[in-house]
């Protein structure tokens, strides 16, 4: 108890922690806001529409809330010369391949200081919820048309089966806990060491491990402090995220609270991990950087899991937030994400073993 209260008070001390968790986390929510809005954009798009099928159309409507669409003929080189901010080519055969299962990728170019990432996102988010949609009809185009109908302007909350289940958010409450994962991850891949450097310069392990307790029972116990503090800063992540998305997270609170416990043990298996190996902070933080942003580019925090290269994806896998926002996407289609959890309980495991063997042969007063 005396450990848990230390480590709460220490983390409470820690002002950049709390700036940078709630800046980035209402930044981010504004971003997304942001890009979900279209009255503040108003680009001129210029479209090369090489399929004419159904979902071609409606991604044209779609595109259309965003500023005066022309549809073009021409090049891509010759459309810009022509004073279009962006263009969009829709490839032929993509109404077609998309009702097979392979959504293709949009083809965009853009002049130099127009919207085009913003509007890039928001049609790609546009087309993630095709996808869900197609999914939800069976790939067959009557009862795609006929969910299609019942569309509301925040995602698709429909009443008829199976559509509910498998289809019950937007792309940006997606969006968010992706980046919740990079700000979980920075927090407490920096909060650990620095708590473990802080101590080590004040020689407190040195006075601690010349009595009965030992570096790993010491350890372990720090890491129990760690997560139950951790669970609380977790309650109030999944907290702003109830405040500011509502339905979509209610909905799917349990679930959502087991995904985010399991990644906390992952991220304190690996901040554990660091604290060990890293003999000072400079290290700490190159080691601390890294991990994060290996881990957020690959895993789906900044870009969804669905538009990322299967390369990206591949080495995504050997880290925690790939799993995460998998698991995200597997509970938004109406399943349980059991293999997301048992994989991140799994590295936990590992890591912690791992920590185990180098504090055997580093310890913590060296």
């Amino acid at each position: 108890m005396v450990l848990i209260r230390h480590v709460a008070k220490r983390m409470l001390r820690k002002k950049g922690l709390w700036v940078f968790t709630f800046v980035s986390m209402f930044g981010f929510a504004l971003i997304l806001s942001f890009v979900g809005g279209t009255s503040s954009l108003n680009a001129s798009i210029g479209i090369v529409d090489r399929d004419g099928g159904l979902l071609a159309e409606r991604l044209i409507d779609e595109a259309e809330r965003f500023g005066r669409v022309t549809l073009l003929e021409s090049s891509t080189e010759d459309v810009l010369l022509e004073g279009e901010d962006i263009v969009l080519i829709i490839p032929e055969d993509f109404t077609e391949q998309a009702f097979t299962g392979d959504m293709p990728r949009l083809s965009f170019s853009a002049i130099a200081g127009s919207d085009a990432s913003l509007i890039e996102q928001a049609l790609n988010g546009h087309l993630s919820r095709e996808r869900q949609l197609l999914e939800a009809s069976n790939y067959e185009e009557a009862t795609f048309e006929e969910l299609a109908s019942i569309e509301t302007a925040n995602g698709y909350t429909l009443r008829s089966e199976p559509f509910q289940e498998s289809v019950a958010t937007t792309a940006r409450t997606q969006a968010f806990f992706g980046l919740l994962s990079f700000i979980m991850m920075s927090t407490f891949l920096q909060f650990i060491p620095m708590f473990v450097a802080d101590d080590r310069d004040e020689k407190i392990y040195a006075r601690l491990f010349a009595s009965p307790v030992t570096p790993r029972r010491y350890f372990a116990s720090l890491l129990l402090a760690f997560y139950l503090v951790g669970f609380v800063y977790v309650m109030l992540l999944i907290g702003v995220s109830l405040a500011l998305y509502g339905q979509d997270v209610w909905s799917y609170l349990p679930i959502v609270f087991a995904l985010f416990s399991s990644y906390l043990l992952v991220c304190l298996a690996l901040g554990g991990l660091i604290a060990v190996l890293a003999t000072n902070r400079e290290k700490a933080n190159i080691f601390q950087i890294s991990v994060t942003m290996a881990s957020a580019i690959t895993g789906g925090a900044f870009i969804s899991l669905l538009w990322l290269p299967d390369s990206l994806k591949l080495i995504g896998r050997f880290l925690p937030t790939y799993w995460l926002n998998n698991g995200v996407i597997t509970m938004y289609e109406g399943q349980f994400p059991s293999l997301s959890i048992l994989v991140m309980i799994g590295m936990t495991g590992i890591v912690f073993l791992f920590t185990i063997l180098v504090l055997k042969k580093r310890p913590l007063t060296v």
